[in-house]
């Protein structure tokens, strides 16, 4: 499976119809386009890099700050280039990303480390009240990123977080599992800028994957492991200087491979009638809500 479609899936991830941006985004619904993208979904003479047939074209999904935020990570990641993508790039990332499944490593924590530990848990547990609906969700400035992902959900992401520091009760992103309504918040993931791994939860345990060549379009991620920013039609995130990590501390989402695991089970559907790229990786068999 590919990193692409276990991270932030795109339609030829085979996801159902439910997985789709609400309808105010359908790309057939004559709405004005982005800068960037002509009414064919394509660059203007037809030969440059396309959009996704899900990917939103609604200009007033996004704020001017969070737009200015995507750009903004566009001109750090793009500056990173030369050496991010080589010839054994895929090789190199086959750690990254989602594609770590099973149980997380657990290394055990000093007392000061744990108690620090509690104390920040404690504050992420408070917050998940704070966005555990999609209307919350949005009304705090999220919006919706991609389509289901096999382990992780959907993907909300306020885009303007990426570039601040750590902050338990601040993820940069929500993961809400849509297969039923209403959605429900899963877990969180933390999504911060930084030359290296950042320090998160204390301890070791908290563990940090990077994703790359990500290709935003309108606050969409619409494609990852692009080479460069001209197969992109938005803005093109290296990657280099992002670092994401997923939490689970919503108390009715505990994960039972770990505080920390990159998966969780609970979010990965039954393997019987379900297609090979929309499975959680491995042949592991999953217990489903």
């Amino acid at each position: 499976m590919t990193l692409a479609a276990l991270a932030f899936a795109a339609a030829a991830c085979g996801d159902d119809a439910t997985s789709a941006p609400p309808a105010s985004s359908d790309p057939t619904s004559g709405a004005a386009q982005p800068a960037g993208q002509s009414a064919d979904r394509s660059t203007v003479d037809g030969t440059g890099p396309r959009v996704g047939p899900l990917t939103p074209i609604d200009p007033t999904r996004l704020s001017a700050d969070e737009s200015a935020a995507i750009v903004a990570l566009g001109r750090v990641a793009d500056a990173r280039l030369p050496d991010w993508f080589g010839t054994d790039a895929a090789a190199s990332l086959a750690h990254h990303a989602h594609a770590m499944a099973g149980p997380a490593t657990t290394v055990p924590l000093t007392s000061g480390e744990r108690a620090t530990l509690e104390a920040q848990w404690a504050v992420a547990v408070a917050a998940s009240a704070t966005f555990d609906t999609e209307e919350k969700a949005a009304a705090a400035g999220y919006v919706r990123a991609a389509v289901n992902g096999p382990g992780v959900g959907v993907h909300w992401v306020r885009w303007s977080l990426v570039d601040t520091p750590f902050d338990a009760a601040h993820p940069a992103m929500l993961l809400f599992d849509e297969r039923r309504e209403p959605a429900r918040l899963a877990g969180f993931s933390y999504w911060v800028r930084s030359a290296t791994a950042p320090e998160g939860f204390a301890g070791p345990n908290d563990v940090w994957h990077q994703h790359a060549g990500l290709c935003v379009v309108n606050g969409w991620v619409d494609r990852e492991e692009a080479a460069g920013p001209k197969e992109c039609a938005g803005t093109y995130l290296g990657g280099r200087d992002l670092w994401m990590m997923h939490a689970w501390p919503v108390p009715s989402w505990n994960n039972r491979w770990g505080d920390f695991a990159t998966l969780n089970p609970s979010l990965c559907p039954a393997n019987a009638g379900t297609p090979d790229i929309s499975r959680c990786p491995d042949a592991f068999s999953f217990a489903t809500r």
